[in-house]
């Protein structure tokens, strides 16, 4: 099986842009050279810091974590920031996979907004094709018993 995990830009002008990721890993987002998903440097993106958050992808599984951003990381419009004062126990925070807290679990249709930028969170699941040789599997023995079904 192969699995995919889409974020697309709803708003802005990266709007409709898509970002895809298939192999596990952890992509640092923000506006610093230096990041895996650098963002323009532009007045429009001046709201994400350098090192604004980062993302642990394991397809199918997603998880983001503030990195201490100024203007806070999102998810479906809950604030998950590490700056914040005091936490709620009932946030949805979860520990990572290599115990470290703050990492939120991100699922399909899902909504991460950095600073102003939202991104929407895709999960594609597709079954992979089996080359199959000349031959092989049950096609071929398909095929003949149809051209022998038909009258000459």
């Amino acid at each position: 099986m192969s699995v995919k995990i889409t974020l697309t830009f709803t708003n802005g002008t990266l709007k409709g842009q898509k970002r895809e990721f298939s192999r596990p890993g952890k992509v640092v987002i923000g506006r610093s050279n230096d990041c895996d998903l650098q963002l323009p440097t532009t007045l429009e993106f001046m709201d994400v810091s350098r090192h604004h958050c980062v993302l642990d992808i394991d397809p199918p599984a997603l998880q983001v974590r503030d990195l201490g951003s100024r203007n806070g990381t999102f998810v479906n419009g809950e604030n998950i920031s590490q700056r914040r004062g005091s936490r709620d126990s009932g946030s949805g925070e979860v520990t990572g996979a290599n115990g470290e807290p703050g990492w939120h679990v991100l699922k399909e249709g899902d909504e991460l907004r950095i600073g102003s930028i939202t991104l929407r969170v895709e999960v594609s699941v597709r079954p992979v094709r089996e080359a199959v040789g000349r031959g092989a599997g049950l096609w071929p023995f398909f095929r003949l018993w149809a051209r022998s079904a038909i009258p000459c």
